[in-house]
């Protein structure tokens, strides 16, 4: 039996050269791309219409949201964006990359959690969080942080058994929603 790489939508504000958000981007692609479970779509707000989103998202077995912290927060473009889905939301398995100052961007999961758990999706515990200054990363693109790695493994694997339960449940009986 083929068993079928698990479609990963990586939602990112913007990938523009330059921003923290590329690099960060860019890492955690490479960390996906050296799987077998996993075909990443990069979605970047700053590049697709709305128009588009719902069906970038529906055809994803899994998401991973990418964000900075603005404000104890996290940007009203996203929130847009996730607004625009709304369905193709229904239960799917969601991680969250942030990054920020003190609090490394945990504020802006925390709040996604309730906004997510509102639109039916299932959002992982396991988070990757980064401080957003000089020196996070190598000149390579590499993280600096000891266990950054591990913690990106973590995360992929929870996030795989939840794309493929999810999946199989869709599969089978439609979500009530």
């Amino acid at each position: 039996m083929t068993v079928h790489p698990l479609r990963l939508a990586l939602v990112v504000r913007s990938a523009e050269p330059g921003r923290f958000a590329t690099t960060v981007a860019a890492w955690f692609g490479r960390v996906v791309e050296r799987r077998d479970d996993f075909k990443l779509d990069l979605v970047d707000l700053a590049t697709t219409p709305l128009i588009d989103l719902p069906a970038r998202i529906a055809e994803a077995d899994g998401v991973v949201v990418l964000t900075p912290e603005y404000n104890h927060a996290y940007p009203g473009e996203l929130k847009t964006a996730i607004d625009a889905v709304r369905e193709p939301w229904y239960a799917k398995p969601v991680a969250f990359i942030v990054y920020g100052g003190r609090s490394r961007g945990l504020r802006a999961a925390e709040q996604l959690r309730l906004v997510f758990g509102e639109l039916h999706a299932v959002t992982l515990r396991e988070t990757l969080s980064f401080h957003q200054v000089p020196g996070c990363f190598t000149d390579d693109g590499e993280p600096t942080e000891l266990g950054t790695a591990e913690a990106a493994t973590a995360l992929l694997d929870q996030l795989a058994w939840w794309a493929r339960a999810l999946r199989d449940a869709r599969t089978t009986t439609p979500y009530p929603g």
